[in-house]
This record gives structure tokens, C-alpha cells and sequence, in this order.
């Protein structure tokens, strides 16, 4: 075998090596990306779960069990939480939107079963003002429509996942 075939072998190799390390590396780039989506679903799976179970709760406290006649009847903003009874990271414990201002949970993960990560969940609510499409604080006084931000964070995703919706209370007579 000559010089010149030798170099085409040593060559040849060189790329068959740089080709191995690409792929190898691009292997493990989609793997983060996969692992990465299936967090962001989890937590956005927990995000819309929060949602959802405080959008089936009753608008006020003052709603529970009646009506009211006026915004001046619903709970003042800077009391909107939680009430006597009621624990911050027991849900059940909760019978209306507003007890979601201040909540925090944490979800643990459970690697035997699926691949799972830790997260915390976290929200607060408030009265808005809609105008047209926009959806504005109300800090000077109630409102017929509350808004909650549902925040989900875990230390394997490098981001965290703001979910919010419009809470509206509505009377048919």
C-alpha cells in the first residue's frame, strides 16, 4: 500500500470519527428536547388542572350560597385569599375563585412510575377591567370579572409557565 492510499485511509477514518461524534451529539441534543417537552407538558397539564378547578368554584365568598346586588358586595381586593377553614395548599378546602390569591403547591416527582420532575405551583388573583380586548388591573375597586395567573416552575426546565384566564360573575334572573 503507498503513501497516497494510506493518507485516503487516515482521511477516511478521520471522517468516519467526525461523522460518529455529530451524530452521537445530535442524539443527545434531540434527547434534552424531548425530556424538555414532556416537563413543559406536565407542567402545563398542572397549569390548566389549577385553572380549571378554580374556574368550577363559586365567583366571591359572598356568591357561595347567594347573590349579590353589586360590586360594592363582593370581597375587597386587598382581602381576596383565602378564608378561616381554609388551608393554602389543601384545595379542597377551597368554595371560591378569589381563594386561589396566594396559593402555593408543590408536586413532587415520581420516577418509578414515569419520568416525572418536581414543580411548584403558584397563582394570585385580581379584579380586571376588560375594555374592548384588553384586560387591565383594577386596583381602585371590584369588578365583575377576577383574573388568575397560574405560574409553574421546576428546577429541570429553564423557563417558567405562565397560565391565566378571566373569572366573570354572571346572574340569569
Amino acid at each position: 500500500m503507498g503513501l497516497g492510499q494510506t493518507m485516503m485511509s487516515v482521511l477516511a477514518m478521520g471522517m468516519l470519527a467526525t461523522i460518529l461524534l455529530t451524530v452521537n451529539a445530535n442524539t443527545g441534543d434531540n434527547n434534552t428536547a424531548v425530556q424538555m417537552s414532556e416537563y413543559r407538558i406536565m407542567a402545563a397539564s398542572l397549569a390548566m388542572s389549577t385553572v380549571e378547578r378554580a374556574t368550577g368554584l363559586a365567583f366571591d365568598e359572598n356568591t357561595v350560597s347567594s347573590d349579590i346586588a353589586g360590586t360594592s358586595s363582593l370581597t375587597p381586593a386587598l382581602s381576596l385569599g383565602e378564608e378561616p377553614g381554609e388551608i393554602d395548599s389543601v384545595e379542597s378546602t377551597f368554595d371560591d375563585f378569589d381563594d386561589y390569591n396566594g396559593f402555593h403547591k408543590s408536586v413532587k416527582g415520581d420516577s418509578l412510575s414515569f419520568r416525572s420532575a418536581d414543580f411548584r405551583i403558584w397563582s394570585w388573583v385580581d379584579y380586571v377591567t376588560i375594555s374592548g380586548d384588553s384586560v387591565s388591573h383594577s386596583a381602585s375597586s371590584q369588578t365583575y370579572s377576577k383574573r388568575i395567573m397560574v405560574f409553574v416552575a421546576s428546577p429541570f426546565m429553564n423557563d417558567t409557565l405562565r397560565y391565566s384566564t378571566v373569572y366573570s360573575y354572571w346572574k340569569f334572573r
